[in-house]
């Protein structure tokens, strides 16, 4: 596609407005969310155990994603203008805990020593932790950050992901980091620190957002927007870009987790325990799953195996289907998603909902807020939700013959976002690519799980930090 037929088609897109879902209903534990019994998880993740042998697996990590929100206060505070009282509560919040952050082991003894008399002078301080006049946290990628301590060491996000992740798939584990360019000798010097101290034997790359999926800024008067160039201002369209990230890895079955919800290792066990769990549960309905088609192919089928598959993870397709064997390939001839919710205590975001498709049909789909409309039926439906985004998705990307589906075939097009920023001093206008885990992943088998709340440990701001999942015992 040139550059005018991208132009024309994401103006298009933009005109007709941001597409929304219709909701049928919530998924709920019994109706679309399936809660594992403790003995059922425990079974789950010894089968895990014992077919990790003989798969490839890969963890994914976006980790592109820049320090720069975690900071926000920080910026607040020493920009030019009087800071408001959230602000200021938030510097006296950090100063008053410092000592309990990782990055205070970085501080020099004299920094250290003003900040424990009160001689140390805010701004200084500040500008020393968020600007390139020191450690520059607030540009770093986030998963350069030092979040966790270990006595005397400290650890960041990408030692974290790979710490949890060998501990569930042994030296057979591979990682897949999609980062930012200019800091990948950092990100590499990072890790084979963490191979030093460890002596572990893993595998990892890096792959970049690719620039070919950027999306066309466009003005308030819908013509493309421009720099002083002349050319033509991309922007980065979205973390649903990285589906084809995803879509070039050639494995068994791939974790995707967020760079940020990451726990300290003190407290991993109930994630690691979860996440090998849920890989059990994948691979038996995978296993499950190919014995039928397998079965339909060799004109063997017995609608009796999807009728028990259908009931066991609550697949809830119509009983007119079970005698077409035609019908139940298609619904299982697809990539697979787990995907572990936790339930919802209030933070931001979107859920697992039941939508309806153009033609009427039904599907489970995790569904962004701004993707529902504002009408008052459907804004019911939302507040009704009991769970969170996935904290955690395991993908199945191999059909049963063992040849790796192409994602692409299984994105909805129509589920994109329209974002409003500021680019290079003008308001703009362009779309996200629909999202990984919405859109990207619409026309996929998913299966939602409820998982322990203790799987879920994002840093959106330094002070969750401090909260007990990421401090040491």
């Amino acid at each position: 596609m040139n550059l005018e037929e991208k132009i024309n088609l994401q103006k298009s897109k933009l005109q007709n407005g941001n597409p929304t879902i219709e909701l049928s209903h919530p998924c709920r534990i019994g109706n679309g969310i399936i809660s594992l019994s403790q003995s059922d998880s425990i079974e789950s993740a010894k089968k895990f155990e014992q077919l990790i042998k003989d798969l490839e697996v890969y963890f994914f990590i976006p980790a592109s994603g820049s320090g720069s929100r975690m900071f926000g206060s920080l910026f607040d505070f020493i920009k030019d203008g009087a800071p408001n009282d959230d602000t200021i509560e938030f510097i006296e919040h950090l100063l008053n805990s410092i000592e309990d952050f990782a990055f205070y082991n970085k501080l020099s003894l004299e920094v250290k020593n003003k900040l424990k008399s009160g001689e140390i002078e805010v701004n200084q301080f500040i500008e020393l932790l968020i600007t390139e006049k020191g450690f520059n946290f607030g540009h770093l990628p986030k998963g350069l950050i030092p979040f966790h301590k270990y006595g005397h060491f400290i650890l960041n996000p990408f030692q974290e992901h790979i710490l949890q992740g060998t501990q569930i798939s042994g030296d057979k584990a591979n990682f897949h980091f999609t980062i930012a360019e200019p800091f990948e000798d950092k990100i590499k010097h990072s890790i084979k620190i963490l191979r030093e101290i460890t002596g572990f034997d893993f595998s990892f790359e890096f792959s970049l957002q690719d620039p070919a999926t950027n999306s066309i800024a466009f003005t308030e008067g819908m013509e493309p927007a421009v720099n002083d160039s002349g050319n033509v201002i991309m922007r980065p369209a979205g973390h649903g870009a990285l589906l084809k990230n995803l879509n070039d890895i050639q494995t068994d079955l791939i974790f995707i987790r967020n760079i940020d919800n990451i726990q300290h290792n003190n407290f991993a066990e109930v994630s690691i325990q979860t996440r090998k769990a849920l890989g059990g549960v994948l691979v038996e309905f995978q296993q499950r799953a190919f014995k039928i088609l397998q079965s339909i192919d060799n004109n063997t089928y017995q609608p009796e195996e999807f009728i028990e598959l259908n009931k066991k993870f609550d697949l809830q397709v119509d009983q007119v289907l079970f005698d077409h064997p035609e019908e139940i390939y298609k619904i299982l001839n697809r990539p697979i998603r787990i995907c572990g919710m936790v339930k919802n205590e209030g933070q931001p975001g979107g859920g697992p909902f039941w939508i309806k498709d153009t033609d009427g049909k039904l599907s489970k789909q995790i569904v962004e807020k701004s993707q529902i409309s504002t009408n008052s039926k459907q804004l019911g439906i939302l507040i009704k939700s009991t769970h969170f985004n996935p904290v955690e998705i395991i993908c199945a990307p191999k059909n049963y013959k063992g040849e790796k589906f192409d994602l692409f075939d299984f994105r909805d097009e129509n589920k994109y976002f329209i974002v409003k920023k500021n680019a290079q001093g003008q308001d703009v206008k362009f779309i996200e690519e629909p999202g990984l885990w919405n859109g990207g992943m619409a026309k996929w088998t998913t299966l939602f799980y409820q998982i322990d709340s203790n799987c879920f440990s994002p840093v959106k701001t330094v002070l969750d930090l401090l909260k007990p999942l990421h401090r040491e015992k």
